[in-house]
């Protein structure tokens, strides 16, 4: 027997219980929770050879694009932050068509934080991640 209850009006309105609904909404939040971030699959950092120089270049996975109107900073332990912005732009300066690089520190080993605004190609709205960097020469 549900409970009766009454709505203010001298009215009385049945209530059933929600327990499958809110067990559902529970069970949703709970898988989103345990995927993976979309930051950890989505960009990566590539060390390689452009022109006859060592660079760093951000290379993001396929569906992804990374965002030209933040470029990707790779902040070292050192201080010195390295800001990965040569590459080419889409007419409206809005995403990177090849992946974004700069030249690297000879003799350094690159160790700090890349920090990369990267979004879905289907999506308009772009996601900040900050990911952990240790290259070695």
């Amino acid at each position: 027997m549900t409970p009766r209850t009454s709505c203010g009006k001298g009215e009385f309105v049945s209530c059933s219980r929600s327990r499958p609904v809110a067990t559902l909404l529970l069970l949703g939040l709970a898988v989103t929770a345990c995927r993976s971030a979309p930051s950890a699959d989505a960009v990566r950092l590539e060390a390689g050879v452009r022109q006859g120089r060592k660079v760093v270049a951000v290379v993001p996975a396929p569906g992804f694009r990374i965002n030209a109107r933040v470029p990707p900073a790779l902040e070292l332990r050192s201080g010195a932050v390295i800001r990965l912005a040569a590459g080419r732009v889409l007419p409206d300066s809005s995403y990177y068509v090849e992946p974004p690089w700069a030249v690297r520190p000879v003799g350094e080993r690159l160790r700090g934080v890349l920090r990369v605004s990267f979004c879905r190609a289907s999506e308009a709205l772009c996601r900040t991640a900050s990911l952990p960097v240790d290259l070695r020469e």
